[in-house]
């Protein structure tokens, strides 16, 4: 697709720019835009000033000025001129048609065009409509500014696409997110599917996020009835083997969603487990070897800093302000008991003193 929008932009703008013949002509305003299925966002309309020469606004061939394409069947019924376009960049052709209409102050055009670019079906649609400025102007020096600002704009495009297609800072979810930029019937970054698929294929069974995320866009591509467009079947994955992966790995850590959802043998021994260490602390055993002895083997070592053995230990230890409080309460209870022990042996040495 890159190598044929340079010559199709020119086309656009050249159907009512003389960019064959110098001639006095006079200044119109034209905003194009061009549309292609699939792609992820929107190219945004471009509005330019050019230089229209006058007596050849209804004659494509005067105003192609891109080697690469001819055209040919141009037929003019009143103000409608309609044609039959193919360029062949590289040996990537590409033929579309195309049609304008034009008044007296006004012009209307759009194009169609489908072919392969990359070894990929490519389709697109370019929209164009102007109208008359005035101002007399020179076409020849108008047709090379034009030119120039085609090949700024190719330049910056080029530039939003390496941009677009940079995956130096992507995460395995990333690359989950934006799969539709590698693969699909009009990729913008077709260079990077293997790269993709590398990822689904040794990280995705270990990132659970990212399978989760992984299974709900094969579910949507599914119900749009455009799975071919989907990283699962574009990479040949087996999502079934992914969740065996990261059954094992959340074995002793869960969430326990996901195990009760996707794991039934892990999610019944997690439980056990999980109920296992809660009566361990709360024999006051909140870590270290004795924790361990009491799992009696049940206990992992990287299972006594991991985040389930904090969220066990955070949920379940015992409330230790109120066993201390109990134990003050027997404390003072027998500091009590023995107050009034002492209390009563007083009186009694007392009575037998005064005699009463």
């Amino acid at each position: 697709m890159n190598k044929h929008l340079t010559a199709i932009l020119v086309i656009l703008t050249g159907l009512i720019n003389s960019t064959a013949y110098a001639a006095p002509g006079e200044y119109w305003e034209v905003t194009s835009k061009m549309e292609m299925p699939g792609m992820p966002f929107a190219m945004p309309a471009t509005t330019t000033k050019v230089c229209i020469a006058k007596g050849n606004e209804n004659d494509p061939r005067k105003s192609s000025g891109d080697k690469d394409c001819q055209m040919s069947d141009i037929k003019t019924v009143g103000k409608k001129t309609t044609f039959k376009v193919r360029c062949d960049r590289d040996g990537e052709i590409m033929t579309g048609t195309g049609e304008q209409t034009v008044s007296a102050n006004a012009s209307e055009s759009k194009m169609r065009f489908s072919g392969k670019s990359r070894g990929t079906d490519t389709d697109m649609s370019m929209t164009s409509s102007s109208k008359r400025i005035g101002g007399s102007c020179d076409s020849e020096e108008a047709s090379k500014k034009m030119q120039a600002q085609v090949k700024e704009h190719e330049a910056l495009r080029k530039g939003q696409m390496d941009k677009l297609c940079d995956t130096s800072a992507y995460n395995t979810s990333a690359w989950v997110n934006n799969s539709s930029l590698f693969i699909g019937q009009t990729p913008v970054c077709p260079s990077k599917k293997e790269a993709l698929c590398q990822v689904m294929r040794n990280d995705v069974p270990h990132d659970l996020a990212a399978y989760e995320q992984l299974v709900q866009q094969d579910q949507s591509y599914q119900q749009a009835h455009q799975r071919s467009s989907s990283p699962v079947k574009a990479c040949k994955l087996n999502l079934d083997s992914m969740k065996k992966s990261l059954c094992k790995a959340t074995a002793r850590k869960g969430p326990q969603s996901f195990l009760d959802a996707n794991c039934p043998a892990e999610a019944k021994a997690y439980r056990e487990w999980m109920r296992q260490r809660e009566e361990c602390e709360g024999r006051g055993y909140t870590g270290g070897d004795k924790l361990k002895q009491c799992m009696g083997g049940n206990m992992v070592e990287e299972d006594t800093g991991g985040s389930s053995a904090n969220v066990a230990s955070k949920n379940t230890k015992p409330n230790k302000s109120k066993t201390h409080e109990n134990q003050n309460d027997s404390e003072n209870s027998d500091n009590e008991s023995s107050t009034s022990t002492n209390m009563l042996e007083g009186a009694k040495k007392l009575k037998g003193v005064f005699g009463f």
